[in-house]
């Protein structure tokens, strides 16, 4: 069981394997989390360098966009 329960809680939420898009993903911790855990795919969206920074850090997909800009680079059910 990870240390944050949150993560806990929220990945229960999500079916294996599903793709998912992090919108202001921070650090990428939940997403990291997604991928080991349920096996899912996807990207964070994000604007600020340092938290980029820990998501490249994790191995974390991670686009640094403004979330109105970053939106428009993905098709609905893509």
């Amino acid at each position: 069981m990870s240390e944050r329960r949150d993560l806990e809680i929220i990945a229960g939420l999500v079916p294996p394997g599903s793709r998912v898009l992090d919108l202001g993903c921070g650090g990428g911790e939940l997403l990291a989390h997604l991928i080991k855990q349920r096996a899912c795919s996807g990207y964070g969206i994000e604007i600020a360098d340092a938290n980029v920074l820990q998501c490249v850090q994790r191995g974390v997909p991670a686009i640094q966009l403004k979330l109105e800009e970053g939106l428009a680079l993905f098709d609905d059910r893509s």
